[in-house]
């Protein structure tokens, strides 16, 4: 029994010497540190690994039995070593990671370390630790940690936004991509990418691709990206808005489009060329030449200098080569195919560079403009010998010239800025002066000339020696040594020799035509004073025959009308009939010849409104109608739908025109026929015409029917009556419409008489539309006005208009109660008739003015609408003229002007005393028939300038004036 239990032990001590070798082994060759203490901290056994350890971090030797914590107070580590042991010797089992080294110089490391407490039955006897380093984990953890917090921070901070993916669901969306597309990051979270781009998830082919957002009207491009590992792999997509530059893409391309449009459009034949002689661009129009010059296909992407294009090429190629080198746009023209005259432009592209990289060739046919020059050159060796030939031709004509001149008593000047002013003996023989040559030439001539005329001359002169005379024509009064007085003409004509100013002319006598002039003028200005006497006699013994013509009318239809009751005998209602019917013919005779005459002597004036064209036309025919039906003719209308609603004329005037022809066209027209009205227009003007089928005209009367007291022929007049005066009449009366009539005719057939009158632009239709509607207006309640005038029931509605207009009025009945009241009271404004009795308008204002030294503003009120009425007016110092009928916008826009604050008038008066020379020049001007229009205008022009800071009527009487003088109108004036 002893011997089994000692061979037991001895077997239990050899297992356990055997497992000892064993871990020992084990320890010995582990690069962990291995090492156990017992309960007072000795060292019970270590491997090599914490041999080396201690060695190099705290520089010591260890030996078993030896304390753990001697060796690590040198570095001050013992405390935390004797807590981690005593952890273990309470029965702790544990891991603690500790660091160790320079954290700043990166040699830091980490070390794990586990404490097991170490029993003996059940009692600790000491602890066993095992250190292993850990510092490539720690490392990498760290490591993963860092670049997580950078993933985040580039996810979240990106410019771009950011969308991440999975499962085709959206998970988590940046800053920026919640910006980008307008909505939260909650609005985007578990949102599919269909439902938010309406496109499927980008497959693996397709990872970027650019889509429109409906929404915010952007476009992205999207990129999708792929992170992680196989098991936990995720899709980010990166979104970058476009727009702009998507917006800026489309346009360029666009661009392009355009560009080649303009390019296959363009005249020239276009190519283009890479440093290669590769071909990028041609237009069809050049292919079309080659083809049809060379037989030759051109393709693009094709080489120049290739075999197919060989003879293309040897015309191109040294200009080519010469735009390769110089890097400048050049021009040349050369002969194509001995048939074609071709004018090219080379032009090299550069890029950011300088440097070329194409050659674009724009190219013309310029055969024919060659074909000239060849003709032209042709024609240039011919015009030599011509020129020769006309130069002895010239020699020829000035010598008959010269010879001309001596008959005709015409003497020659000149002015060179040589010479200056030079003229030949026979200028010296019309001013009658010496022959002999002197040194101060323009004092001579000057001396010759009346005094009145010098001023004239001086500036004259002046404007040649400076250059600025294109044409001299004048004529000029001068004393004559022996004749007298005699009139001269001057006439020159400058040009540029040289560089310098020259002017050459010719001077004559022409007293004789002067002379002539004189008596023409004196007989021209009798017949019109003789005519004028006439139209006035004619005018008012036609007022006087109308009175009593009137009476037996009215009283002859009066007794036709009651013979039919009377039982009278029917010689004598046929006798009453007579006298009836030749009392209204007498009647229209002398209305025409009342017409004619108001218009002969300028009487008559053109007033435009607004009509209804087809209600106007229809009511004439309307008219018409009874006679016409008498005849058993009928009247047609055809107003064409271009004809306008409204048309702008004098109604008057136009309804006496459409009167006349168709009074004419039922008088000459055959019976059982019709006549014809038609109307049409254009954008510029309306046409009427009324087409008859009466006896026509001939073709010699044609040009006379417009004649004042012509008819077709004298059997007309016999036959059917009249003065001749109806068409006559109907000319003027378009003419004064600034209007056309014609007409056209064949004898036997029928007439067509054809009126054209300009429409008026759209403008004049509103401001006519205007001007009949009154605009609101508030007056200052304070304000007073003066009204003079001596009509009582102009006075009492004056005095309505002022209530409804909520203005103060006071009444004077002539100028001399008007005076008295303003020796007491003042007024704001006065309104002034003219004609009153014990003192008139025009001579109130000159006392008011003169003797009161009154300066308010005074307007007229006169029934006399004529401009020598209104000059006297103006001239006595009256401010403005209104005419009667008073219309009443026009007295409201008057009253506005003096009358509200933010109308008021701020010019200063215009002292008729202080100013008259002044007006006796408008006056001079107006009569002035001497003086050219162009001298009239520009002083016209000079006293409207210096008319502008006062408040008088002349301003609008200079433009009356002005445009009479631009248009050739008369002026009766004075």
């Amino acid at each position: 029994m002893y011997i089994r239990l000692v061979a037991r032990q001895k077997k239990t001590i050899a297992n356990g010497i055997r497992n000892f070798r064993m871990l020992n082994l084990l320890m010995e060759h582990s690069s962990d540190v291995v090492f156990s203490v017992d309960k007072s901290f000795n060292y019970l056994a270590f491997n090599n690994a914490h041999v080396e350890t201690m060695q190099s971090v705290y520089g010591k030797k260890i030996e078993i039995g030896k304390s753990i914590l001697e060796y690590m107070r040198v570095k001050n580590d013992a405390e935390v070593a004797k807590n981690d042991i005593n952890r273990a010797l309470c029965g702790e089992k544990y891991s603690v990671i500790r660091s160790y080294g320079d954290e700043q110089n990166f040699t830091r490391a980490y070390f794990e370390a586990t404490y097991n407490p170490i029993y003996n039955g059940n009692k600790i006897v000491g602890v066993s630790v095992v250190v292993r380093n850990v510092t490539e984990y720690i490392l990498s953890q760290e490591n993963l940690k860092r670049s997580e917090r950078k993933y985040k921070q580039l996810f979240h901070y990106n410019y771009l936004g950011a969308l991440i993916i999975e499962d085709n669901t959206i998970i988590d969306a940046n800053d920026t991509a919640t910006h980008q597309l307008g909505l939260e990051t909650y609005d985007l979270l578990g949102m599919s990418f269909e439902e938010l781009f309406g496109i499927e998830d980008l497959d693996s082919t397709e990872r970027e691709t650019i889509v429109k957002y409906p929404k915010l009207e952007r476009v992205f491009n999207l990129r999708k990206e792929s992170v992680g590992d196989e098991k936990n792999l995720q899709d980010i997509v990166f979104i970058d808005n476009i727009t702009e530059k998507y917006a800026a893409e489309q346009a360029l391309i666009e661009a392009h489009k355009q560009t080649k449009v303009l390019i296959e459009s363009a005249k020239s034949y276009i190519f283009s060329i890479d440093t290669s002689f590769q071909i990028i661009f041609c237009n069809t129009k050049f292919r079309d030449l080659i083809k049809n010059l060379l037989n030759i296909e051109i393709k693009e992407g094709d080489r120049l200098n290739s075999a197919p294009y060989s003879k293309l090429f040897k015309y191109f190629s040294p200009h080519l080569n010469r735009a390769f080198h110089q890097k400048e746009i050049f021009e040349t023209e050369f002969q194509f195919d001995n048939s074609v005259f071709i004018q090219s432009v080379f032009s090299p592209l550069v890029n950011v560079n300088d440097e070329i990289y194409a050659i674009a060739v724009y190219n013309l046919d310029i055969t024919e403009k060659w074909k000239h020059e060849l003709q032209i050159k042709q024609l240039n060796s011919s015009l030599e010998q011509k020129v020769k030939e006309r130069t002895f031709e010239l020699n020829q004509q000035q010598l008959k010239l010269d010879l001309a001149l001596n008959a005709a008593k015409i003497g020659a000047w000149s002015f060179t800025p040589e010479e200056k002013f030079t003229w030949d003996q026979k200028i010296s023989k019309i001013l009658g002066i010496s022959d002999a040559p002197t040194e101060t030439p323009l004092k001579t001539f000057l001396a010759t000339v009346v005094r009145e005329e010098r001023l004239k001359i001086v500036s004259l002169f002046h404007k040649i020696f400076l250059g600025q005379l294109h044409n001299v024509n004048i004529s000029v009064k001068i004393n004559h040594s022996v004749r007298g007085v005699q009139y001269i003409q001057i006439y020159g004509k400058s040009r540029i020799q040289n560089g310098n100013y020259e002017m050459h002319g010719v001077c004559w006598n022409l007293t004789q035509q002067k002379k002539v002039e004189f008596e023409l003028k004196e007989a021209r200005n009798a017949a019109e004073k003789s005519n004028k006497a006439k139209s006035m006699f004619l005018a008012n013994i036609s007022h006087e025959i109308r009175s009593p013509l009137n009476a037996i009318i009215g009283l002859s239809n009066v007794m036709y009308r009651k013979s039919f009751s009377e039982n009278l005998s029917e010689e004598f209602i046929e006798q009453l009939r007579y006298i009836y019917f030749n009392g209204e013919y007498l009647s229209e005779l002398i209305n025409n010849i009342l017409d004619y005459s108001r218009i002969d002597a300028g009487k008559m004036q053109v007033f435009h409104e607004r009509i209804d064209i087809r209600s106007f036309i229809n009511l004439v025919v309307k008219i018409h109608t009874p006679s016409a039906h008498e005849k058993e003719v009928m009247i047609h209308t055809d107003i064409s739908e271009n004809v306008p609603t409204h048309f702008v004329t004098d109604s008057t005037k136009f309804r006496q025109v459409l009167t006349n022809l168709l009074t004419n066209a039922i008088k000459f027209t055959k019976e059982n026929t019709e006549i014809k009205i038609i109307v049409s227009a254009n954008d510029e003007c309306l046409q009427l015409s009324v087409h008859d089928q009466g006896i026509g005209i001939s073709e010699d009367r044609i040009d006379v029917i417009f004649d004042s007291f012509e008819q077709a022929d004298n059997s007309v007049t016999r036959e059917y009556g009249g003065t001749g005066l109806g068409l006559a009449i109907s000319k003027k009366l378009v003419e004064m419409l600034k209007g056309q009539i014609r007409v056209y005719s064949i004898e036997g057939e029928g007439a067509t008489f054809i009126v054209q009158l300009p429409i008026i632009e759209a403008d004049r239709n509103e401001i006519l539309e205007e001007n009949g509607r009154e605009a609101e207006v508030s007056f200052d309640p304070n304000k007073k006005v003066l009204i003079v005038e001596d009509n009582k029931m102009n006075q009492f509605m004056m005095k309505a208009l002022f209530k409804q207009l909520s203005l103060k009025c006071e009444i004077a009945e002539n100028g001399q109660e008007a005076i008295e009241l303003i020796r007491k009271a003042n007024y704001d404004l006065i309104l002034m008739d003219l004609h009153m009795p014990i003192l008139g308008g025009i001579e109130t204002t000159e006392k008011l003015r003169q003797e009161l030294n009154v300066t308010m503003p005074i307007v007229a009120l006169s029934a006399d609408a004529y401009w020598e009425r209104r000059f006297h007016a103006f001239a006595a110092g009256i401010n403005d003229y209104l005419t009667k009928p008073l219309d009443r916008n026009d007295l409201i826009n008057t009253l506005r002007k003096y009358l509200m604050k933010d109308q008021v008038v701020s010019k200063k008066y215009f002292d008729p005393n202080d100013h008259k020379e002044l007006i006796m020049e408008i006056k001079e001007l107006t009569t002035a028939t001497s003086l050219s229009a162009e001298h009239r205008l520009s002083r016209l022009k000079s006293i409207y300038i210096l008319l502008q800071e006062y408040d008088t009527g002349f301003s609008k009487y200079i433009d009356y004036l002005s445009e009479a003088i631009a248009s050739d109108l008369p002026v009766d004036v004075f």
